[in-house]
């Protein structure tokens, strides 16, 4: 029975074929009469409507074009058909489709010619092309076959999910660790990308019992690092009430001179001919006469910032050594909030932001450069305007990209949410000549005298990845295609790099060189320690950790470059010289993490490099003091598992209380940490009863986190709240180190009375050393001769 044309062209939307839809689960009812074939149930094979024994199309097999004529005119024929034989042949047509899904699907052309179709989704097959045929899938083919398995995959994802998360919200906040166990069935929350991955996947960290004591002592030893000192949370109160005189041209010089030589270097948001030149006039005048209070505070905020350089037996004034002096001076001439900011007002912001974060005090900090960013956000920096001036066109995009990389590398190190968006920078990049050559008529050079890879857009070029790594990093565990994904992103930012700056590189470098170089391996190193937590697999953290090492490891092998460049002649700075002026809170920070795990490995040669380079920046940044004592700390900790014969490397990897230590300024995320979870991190430092502890016996069968208390001997701050700089105890402890790892073989001692008679004194026998001995402490072999002696 044939249907008439006319019936085709008036044929109401209502009874066009609805859009596949492989999550519908109710059918709608059917506009046509003819038979349904009763099809075995198959989740997401198409959609109400679909007729379940034909397919053609005129274009495409998968758009569902085509009238219902068309659909009725292949259905007609199948009335004429018995029920069994229906069911029969639609039986058969479902094996056939499974047993061709190895094979490209055929147009009914193409399998009575037996010749390969080569139809797509969006054409005819060349066959019925030539042959002026319509391209039709009447048979049961496996077109469709591929996106059923799709669908049908999601679907038990989804509910493989939908039961994890359940789990997960129903388990009790009491459970040990030994019981979060994982099938691997569910483990597939990390690897599984649903279509646009709808957000970070966070996941609450399990409850770790027994860890009193390695919270009390993260607040005690991490203070001053991710714990905040009590000594800075209050607010400045010492500001003076009136605009101090002008301070000595002695020391403005000196100050200015290591500000250009550090600050400047790296963040040039003065353009330095013209703020001398207005240095210049007000020494002239001899006041501050005529200058506006903007100007006033850029001026302080330059000083402090250079005053961050100064070497402690400087022949400098007394004064000039004291920033906080004129961070002082600065932000009171920059109170009240302005309604109007100016780009002195914005340039002082920063440089006081920085002031106060190389200073440690990070929140205040990051308030100022919040300030500098919203100040630039009002003069429009962030959109490609051109002032018209050479100099006031350069100087703002010079000051909006060093907002932007001081914002990504200080955020990522403290853990909050970023200034500034991605969209938001369309202004171009400086240029990186120096300021010098940078005049009202234009450029009087175009290219720089610094050497390649030592720039400051070097650095800005590294900490374009953070943004993306930042959003990453919102996980609770970083998923092996993301992984991949991002050593391709590292791999692509070392090739910017010059060949002698690679890692595979042998040359020697300059230090200057270590500041681009520091900003992609910290942001290597934040990546892979995300899966150091628990809700990981033990090879999953074990990876983690090799990849961390692996950082290290580059790091040390960059520090140890760096020791053998050469030194011009002329040249009146020392490898400790080149240090301070290239160092940074990042830097000391990085330098600690690394630290951390190769102590934690006993690779000692690479820890002592990144040693040297700690002690080398000594007391130039506060929080290098902070993590050098948070080392020793960690290095006792070493030690005295080692002495207690629980130092095994193997038994160091399952040991959750080194973990968490080795694991740093992780748990200084509250979201990503583990050891507060169901805990407050900022409650007040315990009191001296409820920290000290009696230390349990080694023996039986009890856990290892149970016999290592809060210690207050190991570099406390509460016995030294001074600037620590006792680099040469750290280096006497990690040697202890060293020497425990060694193996040790039987020594043999001969009596004198007997020389045919051996005693033979095995390791075992010797009696347990002191712990964390002072350098000047005497050896330990008079006590083995003494014992020969007595036997």
């Amino acid at each position: 029975m044939r249907t008439s044309p006319s019936m085709s062209k008036e044929v109401s939307p209502r009874t066009m074929i609805p859009l596949h839809n492989p999550f519908a689960h109710a059918t709608a009812p059917s506009r046509t009469t003819t038979l349904s074939v009763p099809h075995p149930p198959l989740t997401g094979a198409r959609s109400p409507g679909y007729p379940s024994h034909s397919y053609s199309h005129s274009t495409s097999p998968s758009t569902g074009s085509g009238s219902l004529t068309e659909t009725q005119n292949h259905a007609t024929p199948l009335m004429m058909i018995s029920p069994t034989q229906i069911s029969s042949a639609s039986l058969n047509a479902q094996k056939r489709a499974y047993r061709q899904r190895r094979k490209d699907p055929s147009c009914d052309a193409c399998r009575e010619r037996k010749v390969k179709c080569d139809a797509t989704e969006t054409s005819a097959c060349s066959e019925c092309s030539s042959r002026n045929h319509k391209c039709q899938f009447t048979k049961e083919t496996n077109r469709r076959m591929s996106s059923i398995k799709q669908v049908q995959d999601l679907q038990s994802q989804i509910a493989e999910l939908t039961q994890l998360n359940s789990r997960l919200q129903t388990k009790t906040t009491g459970g040990d660790l030994a019981d979060y166990e994982r099938p691997d069935s569910k483990r597939r929350l990390s690897d599984v990308h649903i279509g646009t991955a709808p957000g970070p996947q966070r996941i609450t960290a399990p409850v770790m019992r027994n860890f009193d004591h390695v919270r009390d002592n993260i607040r005690v030893h991490s203070r001053g690092i991710f714990i905040a000192n009590q000594q800075h949370n209050g607010s400045t109160s010492s500001l003076i009430s009136t605009m101090p005189e002008v301070p000595p041209r002695a020391d403005t010089a000196i100050l200015s001179r290591d500000y250009i030589e550090s600050i400047h270097e790296w963040y040039p948001v003065l353009h330095w001919p013209t703020f001398q030149r207005e240095v210049d006039e007000m020494y002239a005048g001899k006041s501050f006469a005529g200058k506006t209070k903007d100007w006033i505070g850029l001026f302080f905020a330059v000083l402090a910032c250079g005053a961050l350089h100064v070497s402690p037996n400087s022949q400098s004034a007394t004064q000039s050594s004291d920033g906080s002096v004129y961070f002082d001076c600065a932000t009171q001439a920059l109170m009240p909030w302005t309604q109007d900011p100016s780009i002195q007002y914005a340039q002082a912001a920063f440089l006081l932001s920085v002031y106060a974060t190389e200073r440690n005090r990070r929140s205040l900090g990051s308030m100022w450069l919040s300030t500098a960013a919203r100040a630039g956000q009002e003069l429009n920096m962030h959109s490609a305007i051109n002032m018209g001036s050479v100099i006031e066109s350069e100087t703002r995009r010079r000051l909006w990209w060093a907002i932007y990389t001081r914002d990504r590398i200080t955020c990522l190190d403290s853990h909050r949410p970023m200034l500034l968006s991605e969209d938001d920078c369309e202004v171009t990049l400086p240029t990186p000549i120096e300021g010098s050559y940078i005049q009202p008529v234009g450029l009087t050079r175009t290219s720089s005298s610094s050497a390649p890879g030592s720039g400051p857009l070097d650095v800005l070029q590294m900490a374009r990845l953070y943004a993306p790594l930042y959003q990453a990093l919102k996980s609770s565990i970083i998923t092996p295609q993301k992984l991949n994904s991002f050593d391709e992103d590292f791999r692509a930012k070392m090739s910017l790099l010059p060949e002698p700056l690679r890692t595979g590189s042998s040359a020697a470098l300059d230090t200057k060189a270590l500041p681009p170089l520091f900003t992609l391996l910290s942001s290597q190193f934040h990546l892979y320690r995300r899966n150091l937590t628990p809700l990981c697999r033990v090879h999953e953290r074990a990876d983690a950790l090799s990849r961390c090492i692996s950082i290290a490891q580059d790091t040390a092998k960059y520090i140890s470059r760096t020791l053998h460049s050469p030194t011009r002649p002329d040249s009146k700075q020392t490898w400790h010289t080149k240090v301070a002026l290239v160092a940074s809170n990042m830097m000391c920070l990085h330098l600690w993490r690394c630290m951390l795990v190769l102590c934690f490995r006993g690779d000692y040669d690479a820890a002592f490099l990144c040693l040297h380079l700690s002690s080398a920046i000594g007391k130039t940044r506060r929080i290098n003091g902070e993590c050098g004592r948070h080392m020793i700390f960690f290095v006792d900790q070493l030690l005295s598992r080692m002495r207690s014969g629980h130092g095994d490397p193997q038994q160091l990897e399952h040991d959750e209380e080194i973990l968490a230590y080795v694991s740093g300024d992780i748990q200084s995320n509250i979201e990503h940490s583990w050891v507060w979870t169901d805990t407050n991190p900022m409650l007040p430092k315990p009191s001296q009863h409820s920290s000290c502890h009696t230390r349990r016996s080694h023996g039986g069968d009890e856990p290892m986190r149970d016999a290592y208390p809060l210690r207050t001997s190991a570099g406390s701050p509460d016995q030294n709240e001074s600037e620590w700089d006792d680099w040469p105890r750290l280096e006497h402890m990690v040697r202890q180190l060293v020497e425990e790892n060694r193996p040790r073989t039987a020594t043999y001692y001969s009596t004198p009375h007997n020389p045919m008679k051996r005693v033979q004194l095995g390791p075992e026998a010797r009696p347990a050393p002191i712990p964390a001995p002072l350098p000047n402490s005497a050896p330990s072999s008079t006590s083995r001769i003494s014992i020969a002696n007595i036997i």
